[in-house]
């Protein structure tokens, strides 16, 4: 109900809701912009005067809890200046310590430890489920939005958030070990731009093939930036079984490519004028697909992909572009870093 009475009032003020995404809310000018998280409201625009005759004309009509320049949001601790702003999570991490009596335990310097997935593939008698699940929560929420370094390994533990043994918990905590030596690492986001960007908005799309030791599907990782800041990861195991590196590679592009896409309009809604992301790749047989006409019998049971991407790039919606290995930014997002 309190969303939809808000909604009712923004309207009154000018706002209309994104259609990419229903919890934005902007002017038609793009002057001013407002999100949504259950009770919990952002706003931010181009003139910090418009922002606060807009707010206490907002607390006649709805009784709000005004908080300027906040330091503190949804769990993220913030901190900016004109030059920069920089997102963390320092407190959940402090909090997930304390939670597993880790608070003295000693930093270690990767994620994970090196035999990480033939571990956690094992199975064994399950142990501590709730508490288990407690923290891959948090461990989530932090992976999600600040921490894209522990991405891979989060998702990873997440799959026996039913049925934790011994081994898991053992990687749990050395997860926790890392995360104690890099408690004050931060989310940076600055003004400046790089003389040689040639694209505001750019994807990375990688793929580790077969990963999963029980069915053999690969992993995606995508990264997306705008204007070289990290905005949007995730690795996630592929819904279909790849039969080779490169079709692997073409499914994380167009997992990529539909992310791109989306952001591309919400971007759109907020003022910014987005002309053909380029996504790359580091698959030169998954770029070469794209190019051609048809598929053959070996790569048809991708052809919604493939049709997709085709789409994508004939209409200059977007650029695909090889990279080699050791360029792939993404590739943090579908292995372990235990070296």
């Amino acid at each position: 109900m309190w969303k939809e009475k808000l909604a009712e009032v923004l309207h009154q003020f000018g706002f209309t809701s994104s259609l990419s995404n229903e919890s934005l809310f902007i002017t038609s000018n793009a002057t001013l912009m407002l999100h949504i998280h259950v009770d919990d409201c952002s706003v931010t625009g181009k003139s910090e005067q418009e922002i606060m005759t807009f707010l206490t004309s907002l607390n006649k009509k709805l009784k709000l809890k005004l908080k300027k320049n906040p330091t503190q949001h949804l769990g993220y601790t913030i901190m900016w200046n004109k030059f920069k702003i920089q997102l963390s999570q320092t407190d959940l991490i402090l909090k997930l310590l304390e939670q597993n009596d880790m608070k003295e335990c000693k930093p270690v310097k990767t994620p994970c430890n090196g035999n990480f997935l033939q571990e956690i593939n094992s199975i064994k008698e399950p142990i501590k489920t709730t508490e288990y699940q407690q923290s891959i929560g948090s461990l989530n929420y932090l992976a999600q939005h600040t921490r894209p370094d522990i991405m891979f390994n989060v998702n990873q533990l997440s799959r026996f958030s039913t049925t934790p043994s011994t081994k898991h918990w053992v990687e749990l905590k050395h997860l926790l070990c890392y995360l104690k030596g890099t408690v004050n690492v931060y989310l940076k986001y600055t003004k400046s731009t790089p003389i040689h960007l040639t694209s505001k908005l750019t994807g990375w799309a990688d793929a580790d093939y077969g990963n999963a030791r029980d069915n053999r599907k690969s992993i995606s990782g995508n990264l997306v930036l705008f204007f070289n800041n990290s905005i949007s990861w995730l690795s996630k195991k592929q819904s279909l079984v790849a039969q080779s590196t490169t079709e692997a590679g073409y499914i994380s592009i167009n997992i990529c490519a539909k992310q791109l896409q989306w952001l591309t309009f919400v971007l759109k809604d907020l003022g910014q004028n987005i002309t053909k992301p380029t996504l790359f790749n580091d698959n030169s047989g998954a770029v070469i697909i794209y190019k051609k006409e048809t598929l053959n019998a070996n790569t048809k049971h991708i052809e919604i992909c493939f049709q997709y991407l085709r789409d994508c790039v004939t209409k200059k919606l977007l650029a695909i572009v090889q990279v080699s290995s050791n360029q792939m930014i993404a590739d943090i997002l579908t292995k372990p870093l235990s070296t």
